[in-house]
């Protein structure tokens, strides 16, 4: 009769480390490939481009003021859009070598990629929200 209590007692605190196991590896809703990165930041944008989705990118700087009154529009376009758009930001004096690379001259810079990662709109300054949407219409994404 003991041996079966103890052996009760081991499934489970078995059981227990096995759920706290899970919890904190694939947290409370499952499948950890339905996370979302919320820092626009950390998004590589080389990978970005070839992951068959288009692209918004915004190079600035998180100094600028109009590039902070960006911050806010790429998040709810990211939330927004997450399974058919891109969005990311390029702090571009922590990136220089793309900013170079895509010639970037003045910040905010947003560029439109589409899906096979060739530049569709290039767009100096704010991005007014209802600008932005006309032309992510012609892509196909509302």
């Amino acid at each position: 009769m003991l041996f079966n209590e103890i052996i009760g007692i081991f499934r489970r605190i078995l059981f227990l480390i096995l759920a706290v196991f899970l919890v904190f590896n694939t947290g409370c809703a499952g499948s950890s490939s339905s996370y979302v990165e919320k820092d626009l930041t950390k998004i590589p944008l080389e990978q970005s481009l070839r992951n068959g989705k288009p692209t918004l990118a915004d190079f600035g700087w998180r100094d600028c003021k109009p590039c902070k009154l960006m911050k806010p529009v790429l998040e709810d376009l990211a939330d927004s859009t997450r399974d058919r758009l891109n969005v990311l930001i390029v702090e571009v004096y922590d990136h220089e070598d793309l900013t170079d690379k895509y010639g970037i001259t003045g910040i905010p810079t947003q560029i439109l990629f589409d899906s096979q990662g060739k530049e569709l709109v290039r767009h100096e300054g704010y991005w007014a929200p209802e600008e932005m949407a006309v032309e992510l219409k012609k892509l196909g994404i509302e």
